[in-house]
């Protein structure tokens, strides 16, 4: 209950930021600027069905998440680990976290070829324990929840998935590679 309530959080503080990103759903009209609310366009909805997609993703891969803020320090403290752009190389090439390989999955499991989980395979190295941080576009994308249950399968044990993606990392402010 205690890791459900910190994975709650931590996507509730994601939201903010992104929930102009999720898109989708019933669009609510927008609020006066003075209602309560994570949504910037009144629709609450959006975000707790983001909020949901999110937790369950986490419980069913048994990985763990890591903020935007939190793997930018990680990056500064110059930390041992890979970190995967699930994203189509199109995406990757235009806009990525600062080293960050790309890996491209699709939305969901099986639809994953056989070369693509290879290839994703490949990219994360030999090393099992390595510390293997996951993205894609936002949080409604589940591209990077992919390539956690693959790593998972694989048997990497040290998982982590930034459930903001590139979004997220841009509304932060932070320097991205790629052509832009």
């Amino acid at each position: 209950m205690k890791k459900l309530t910190k994975v709650c959080a931590l996507f509730f503080a994601l939201a903010l930021s992104l929930s102009a990103c999720s898109g989708g759903g019933n669009q609510a009209a927008a609020p006066a600027k003075d209602s309560p609310g994570t949504a910037k366009d009144g629709n609450e909805l959006t975000i707790e069905q983001a909020s949901m997609q999110l937790v369950k993703a986490v419980d069913e891969g048994k990985y763990k998440l890591v903020s935007t803020e939190d793997l930018k320090a990680w990056i500064d403290k110059k930390e041992d680990m890979i970190i995967v752009d699930t994203m189509p190389a199109k995406s990757y090439d235009k806009n990525r976290i600062p080293g960050a390989v790309n890996a491209e999955l699709p939305v969901k499991l099986d639809e994953t070829t056989p070369e693509q989980k290879d290839a994703f395979i490949k990219a994360l190295g030999s090393d099992k324990n390595k510390k293997v941080v996951l993205y894609c576009g936002f949080v409604k994308c589940e591209r990077s929840h992919v390539g956690a249950l693959i790593a998972k399968e694989a048997g990497f044990t040290n998982i982590y998935r930034q459930p903001g993606g590139i979004i997220a990392w841009i509304d932060a402010g932070y320097e991205t590679e790629g052509s832009k």
